[in-house]
């Protein structure tokens, strides 16, 4: 099930395509979400949707809009062009648009001013910088990568965070991972929550990467992190 397409302008004026997911009558905290570098498909749908459905509008921004746009297959010649994109992605630029559509979310009627960023994969470092940046109320990153590449940001974090990684993740070293942990030392209401035998994409279900223990576990964090947001609105 789509949601709904939707244009969010970015501060520069150029037009971020979107897609909107919100339940009707609902009302509650929103979250921005940033899916793996191939974009929004099925599985990404189904997972805004579960969030929207039980009250927590999600904005899913095409933050590949300034580079190679849309939604792209795992496979074949759109699997290298997302390579590229990743590869070629202005990180400095990107977290100004996802800011700049947190602040669009905070808008909409379904919003109760609050947003929390979550991000996927590629996405969990953008949700990482919503919150080193105070662009966001709040942070989740599942399997999140580069995170390591702005640790010198870790002391602009002031709203819960968390971070979930696989511990046999190839694209998230543990080293780094630890070093995450020592930049955020001392941080109120930041977690980093390391799942045994999970690899990378562990949150893609029917895929083989898929860990039904880390999935739920850091979707129950995940929402623990919303119910906060909720508590303090």
């Amino acid at each position: 099930m789509q949601g709904r397409k939707i244009a969010v302008q970015a501060r520069d004026g150029k037009s971020m395509s979107a897609e909107y997911f919100a339940a009707p009558g609902s009302y509650g905290p929103g979250i921005v979400m940033i899916p793996a570098i191939f974009g929004l498909h099925d599985p990404e749908c189904a997972i805004a949707w579960s969030y929207a459905e039980i009250g927590f509008p999600v904005l899913v921004p095409d933050v590949f809009f300034r580079t190679i746009p849309g939604a792209l297959a795992r496979d074949g010649a759109e699997k290298d062009q997302a390579v590229k994109r990743y590869a070629e992605f202005d990180a400095a630029q990107g977290a100004k648009d996802v800011a700049d559509a947190v602040a669009f979310l905070k808008t909409q009627e379904e919003c109760s001013g609050k947003a929390a960023v979550f991000g996927y994969c590629f996405g969990g470092r953008l949700a990482y910088l919503a919150a080193a940046t105070g662009a966001a109320d709040g942070a989740v990153s599942f399997h999140g990568t580069k995170i390591g590449l702005d640790l010198d940001k870790a002391k602009g974090v002031n709203c819960p965070l968390q971070i979930h990684v696989g511990d046999v993740d190839p694209q998230i070293p543990l080293e780094e991972t630890e070093r995450t942990r020592a930049a955020l030392a001392g941080k109120p209401d930041v977690g980093i929550f390391i799942y045994p035998g999970a690899a990378h994409g562990f949150t893609g279900q029917g895929r083989p990467s898929y860990h039904l223990l880390a999935d739920s576990m850091s979707r129950a964090g995940a929402l623990a992190l919303m119910a906060l947001m909720a508590s303090l609105t």
